[in-house]
């Protein structure tokens, strides 16, 4: 593959360090904007980081209004008001503050703020990022958890009630003009989300990795990415205080975005479904998922061998099946699950869970190529 054309896209803005969120107010005001709005989560409110973001805004002399009706699985309508909202306060930028929720919310404002809906009409699947213009408002992402990586990324998933299904809205014009990469917002997630979280940027990474294309670039980071999550989580977990893994971890999940650039596979698409079914967790789907699908996948000779090679990275020898251990034992000690047993997951349902998984965006890209009856033998296994 090296003889065809490619082109890689690495063009985001990353400010890194503990309290750098304190400087991104001054960093906005050099563009000349003043009125902003910031989108968060309910949850997060709680915890009281928004007020401080909101503090050091007015601080220094700007207003930052604040749409907060995020939910974890986001919708179209949560988009739909967040933009009237915007447009209503006339707002000339937009911050997103937390997970990947509030991120996927916020970017996809950031698209409806100058582009009529509804919002379907931008399915990526359809081609609809040709309807995108470079005509947006700036937008800015503080991330409050290491997993999503959406801070880097292009692209929004949201589940449109009309098809029910989640939905990619891409376009390169989506990026984030800075991401802010501050652990100390980091350290007060929980030890079971901090876990989970922590465990979708190890997938992202690993699934990137494992993807069939031509990309030492994305390979390298996710590589590295793979590396940071095995050596800082538990640590994180363990100790949330420890802003040297909280860092660590930050820059896995921004890595995982990065390099999944070159796609993911089954156990995002699997994922996928069982949020939309049964609203589990991204992150405890991720890890639920993550020792069945590895198996199906090592039955294929380049996947195994590709898993096998980063044994170094995770302190093992390079054998596919010594990582599989590894990483099984590591998903024990973080206290997440390794099957799906937990969930309640109703038999007569994984037929519609793998027409669904199918059809997602990153089941075409998964290292080795998924049949039908696939997914249905993976969740068999796993329930």
């Amino acid at each position: 593959m090296p003889n065809q054309r490619y082109s890689y896209f690495y063009p985001t803005r990353v400010e890194y360090g503990p309290d750098v969120v304190q400087e991104l107010p001054s960093m906005i005001k050099e563009t000349g904007l003043m009125n902003g709005l910031l989108v968060t989560d309910q949850g997060l409110e709680s915890t009281g980081i928004p007020d401080q973001i909101r503090q050091i805004f007015g601080e220094s002399g700007m207003e930052l209004v604040t749409f907060n009706d995020v939910k974890s699985n986001p919708t179209c309508d949560n988009v739909y008001d967040g933009t009237d909202f915007y447009k209503e306060k006339g707002a000339q930028f937009v911050v997103a503050l937390g997970g990947g929720s509030p991120m996927d919310v916020g970017k996809t404002i950031k698209v409806l703020a100058t582009h009529d809906g509804p919002l379907e009409q931008y399915d990526d699947a359809l081609d609809g990022n040709k309807l995108i213009q470079n005509n947006m408002p700036p937008f800015y992402a503080i991330p409050t958890t290491a997993g999503t990586g959406s801070e880097v990324g292009r692209s929004s998933v949201i589940t449109v009630k009309a098809t029910n299904k989640k939905t990619i809205i891409f376009s390169p014009f989506m990026l984030p003009n800075i991401a802010v990469l501050d652990p100390v917002l980091t350290v007060g997630l929980p030890p079971g989300l901090t876990a989970a979280t922590g465990v979708d940027a190890f997938v992202h990474n690993l699934e990137a990795y494992w993807v069939d294309a031509f990309h030492p670039f994305a390979d390298g980071i996710a590589h590295q990415g793979m590396k940071l999550c095995f050596d800082n989580l538990e640590t994180a977990v363990g100790n949330g205080q420890d802003i040297s893994a909280r860092g660590n971890m930050l820059m896995a999940s921004s890595m995982g975005a990065t390099a999944f650039q070159k796609g993911l596979g089954v156990n995002h698409s699997i994922a996928h479904a069982l949020g939309v079914f049964y609203d589990i967790h991204h992150g405890l789907a991720n890890a639920a998922l993550l020792i069945g699908t590895t198996q199906y996948n090592m039955e294929d000779e380049k996947a195994w061998t590709r898993l096998a090679s980063i044994g170094s990275s995770i302190g093992v020898a390079n054998k596919a099946e010594h990582v599989l251990e590894t990483i099984e034992s590591w998903l024990h000690r973080l206290n997440l699950p390794t099957d799906l047993k937990s969930f309640n997951i109703d038999a007569n349902d994984i037929g519609k869970i793998e027409q669904y998984a199918l059809s997602d965006p990153t089941c075409p890209t998964n290292s080795r190529k998924v049949q039908r009856g696939d997914i249905i033998r993976i969740l068999e296994r796993l329930i």
